[in-house]
């Protein structure tokens, strides 16, 4: 694979340069990200809401801001692939150095404060991706939109978007976007998830929640997310660790945290999906989720650590396991907790 060669030299540079650097060479040469890619394999298919993911490893958030190398990451083998977050207007974000590394903990920290192109620059590239992988959209406010505002803003993105992805996903927080976690409070998502529904057309609706909530919130948000009929929650974002400076972290700082989040949400047995995000880095934790209840997760942090050969470790696993199972995943899904044997 070429990702080994290429990993140190971009380590060499400022963690965001390497990270355009990166989005430049996949937006300009997306058959590599079918050179390096793996294959779709039907046995390894799963339904999420109404959405078919083609693996169980989606890619998520923060990767491709403003989705301009969605040929190359549905090509890279991902079972669904999700850009922004997108606002309604342009920002630029928060002032840089931004994004920092922990190498030896597999981790990162960014500040970045939702910098994107906005959505009339995104849009026409969400209605010309054609990829067999399914696309979603995360969403957010502009940085100096009040609460208030931020619902009518919020649904105007969702409105006019709708027809041009398969999911969406509320970002109300991320710790890089002053007041945005205050968000996370019954009254305004309540009114939120009321205006969203009016727009949403029948389209599957996630809520992004953070790690740093008590048992409580957690618990109050999955019954409100499955009150107002979203398809899930994705747990979870970054998290805040002031040692370490502003903004959030994720990776393998993230992973215990995040998981605990999840053991939560799942607890609550709602009808709710559940997608995961914050510390997958190998087939052991994507076993752990499954062993908790989860199903589908998301990675970001690993791919930046490990590139292509991520997904390859991923589909080697999950070949051999559904083999062994002598059952797609799907159908292994069927069967109850108790029922799940992992011969691994």
């Amino acid at each position: 694979m070429l990702y080994p060669f290429i990993k140190p030299l971009l380590f060499r540079l400022e963690p965001e340069t390497a990270h355009n650097l990166t989005i430049e060479m996949a937006k300009l040469s997306p058959v590599i990200g079918k050179l390096t890619g793996q294959p779709i394999d039907s046995r390894l298919s799963l339904k999420v809401g109404s959405v078919n993911w083609t693996f169980p490893i989606g890619l998520a958030a923060g990767l491709d801001k403003n989705a301009e190398a969605l040929t190359f990451m549905g090509h890279q083998g991902f079972g669904a692939i999700e850009c922004g977050t997108v606002t309604l207007k342009p920002q630029l974000g928060n002032p840089r150095p931004r994004m920092f590394r922990y190498p030896d903990e597999q981790s990162l920290r960014n500040a970045m404060g939702f910098p994107n192109q906005g959505l009339l620059e995104i849009l026409p590239r969400l209605r010309a991706y054609g990829g067999a992988t399914p696309l979603g959209v995360n969403i957010g406010k502009n940085k100096d939109t009040t609460a208030e505002e931020s619902i009518e803003e919020l649904s105007l993105l969702l409105e006019t978007m709708e027809e041009a992805a398969q999911y969406f996903v509320i970002n109300v927080s991320s710790p890089n976007t002053p007041g945005l976690r205050a968000l996370q409070e019954k009254t305004y998502l309540s009114e939120l998830f009321t205006e969203l529904n009016k727009v949403r057309n029948g389209k599957d609706l996630y809520l992004k929640i953070a790690p740093d909530l008590d048992q409580n919130k957690i618990v109050e948000l999955t019954h409100l997310a499955q009150e107002y009929k979203l398809t899930g929650i994705i747990a979870t974002n970054t998290t805040i660790m002031p040692d370490r400076g502003v903004g959030g972290v994720s990776g393998v700082l993230l992973r215990e945290k995040s998981r605990e989040v999840r053991k939560i949400i799942l607890k609550e047995s709602t009808n709710l999906e559940l997608i995961a995000v914050g510390g997958i880095t190998d087939p052991q934790d994507l076993f752990n989720l499954w062993k908790d209840g989860g199903k589908v997760a998301q990675v970001y942090t690993a791919y930046v650590y490990q590139g292509p050969d991520l997904l390859k470790k991923f589909h080697q696993e999950l070949v051999n396991f559904v083999k062994k199972q002598n059952m797609t995943l799907e159908k292994f899904f069927e069967l109850p907790l108790s029922e799940r044997q992992y011969r691994l």
